[in-house]
């Protein structure tokens, strides 16, 4: 144990460094000279080793890599986001210090998971939570980027869909535990049906495919059923098809995706100017400070990974890239060690659908896949999307906690 806390405070050594150089290579950078700099640079290494050094001593049987792993993710978000939009700063390290705050209480609450799975009604309690989430912003929401999935609360902006995400997961768990049958896919592939439907009405088509896909994952964990799989993928692609002829939105990000040279000052600008970001990188970066990433639109949010990629080159870029591997393989491995099958579903949602939200934003600015409106996981700017990957990794957390805690019991009556 004390070998294992040692080199997880070496990891944060390095992580403490990366901060202080990058930001006071903007402090040169910056004029006027900005000494607030100077604050922010204290503020964040502080936090992540309070951090640190509480989750040794509250939950040293825990997965700490996710406080190392999401301490560098989160500093080279908070690194881009003075660079391009330095009144960003603030809120984003009030937004990390809350995750922070919410990884703690879901890793201790989710110790009892199971206590969700005993729940009388849970199936339509979590269920109806869900779609009353999703479908309040079509009545009160706001529409930001040309999607109506945002509440506003004076200034606050708060997207309900991401809080859904979690409450669906446990829906899926607690569901395919017990129904396994034909008829029981049939109406969960209706529920979903309905889900994606909200999402269409809303125009957030990332946010339909990550519970689309997360679903025919889980599906697929539970039953083993390649023709349940089978099928879920043929009425995506079918779904797909319909949505273009039937959808404007659809079929412009369709076709920026097949050839983002049609309209370079209008439909297309977002996507080629983050082509040209990333080309501009090349393999080492322009340098941090000077690139050109305030050319990119919504460069703090669903575009921050090609600054990165312009400024910190492609070996910055492949940097995150295998952070978010780590991650995955750490949850996959907590999904892998639970003892019970609720445990193991909720795992296995959780990552899964993390893991596809990260595919999905990197995937659409590299030009992989269409572009969609998801942001890069304690990377970009939003504190909705923010809170709820720190909940992720929280309950990740928890179910490790618990099968350790009972591993311990077992060798210690032996």
């Amino acid at each position: 144990m004390e070998e294992y806390i040692k080199t997880g405070s070496k990891a944060m050594k390095n992580v403490f460094w990366i901060f202080v150089i990058a930001f006071l290579l903007l402090f040169i950078h910056n004029k006027p000279k900005g000494f607030d700099t100077i604050y922010f640079t204290l503020a964040f290494p502080i936090l992540i080793y309070i951090v640190y050094y509480l989750h040794v001593r509250l939950f040293p049987l825990g997965e700490i890599q996710f406080v190392i792993l999401t301490s560098f993710l989160t500093e080279m978000g908070l690194i881009m986001i003075y660079r391009v939009a330095p009144n960003l700063l603030v809120k984003q390290i009030v937004w990390i210090a809350i995750g922070f705050l919410l990884y703690f209480i879901s890793s201790y609450i989710f110790k009892h998971y199971y206590l969700l799975y005993k729940l009388k009604y849970g199936e339509a309690i979590y269920i109806a939570i869900t779609i009353a989430l999703l479908a309040l912003p079509l009545i009160f929401g706001r529409e930001i980027g040309g999607a109506k999935n945002w509440l506003t609360f004076d200034g606050i902006y708060v997207q309900p869909a991401e809080l859904a995400k979690i409450i669906y997961i446990i829906f899926l768990a607690k569901y395919l535990c017990t129904r396994r049958e034909t008829k029981d896919i049939i109406m969960l592939g209706l529920i979903t049906l309905v889900i994606v439907g909200i999402f269409v009405l809303e125009k957030d088509l990332g946010m339909a495919f990550l519970f689309y896909a997360t679903t025919v994952l889980l599906i697929f964990v539970s039953t083993s059923n390649l023709l349940y799989t089978a099928v879920g993928i043929g009425l995506f692609v079918l779904g797909g098809i319909i949505s273009y002829f039937l959808f404007w939105h659809v079929r412009v990000r369709i076709e920026a995706w097949l050839n983002p040279w049609m309209d370079v000052p209008g439909k297309t600008y977002q996507i080629v100017q983050s082509l040209f970001a990333i080309a501009a990188g090349g393999f080492f970066g322009t340098g941090l400070g000077m690139g050109h990433p305030e050319y990119i639109p919504a460069v703090a949010t669903d575009f921050i990974f090609s600054a990165i990629s312009e400024e910190f080159g492609f070996l910055g870029a492949v940097a995150i890239i295998l952070v978010y591997f780590v991650i995955m393989y750490r949850g996959i491995k907590v999904a892998l060690n639970a003892k019970d099958e609720f445990g193991v579903l909720v795992a296995t949602g959780l990552i899964s659908m993390f893991s596809l939200q990260v595919f999905t934003i990197i995937g659409g600015v590299i030009k992989f896949i269409p572009l969609t409106g998801v942001t890069l996981p304690f990377v970009s700017y939003g504190g909705s999307s923010m809170v709820t990957s720190f909940v992720t990794l929280g309950m990740l957390n928890g179910i490790a906690l618990k099968e350790e805690q009972q591993d311990v019991q077992l060798k210690s009556q032996y």
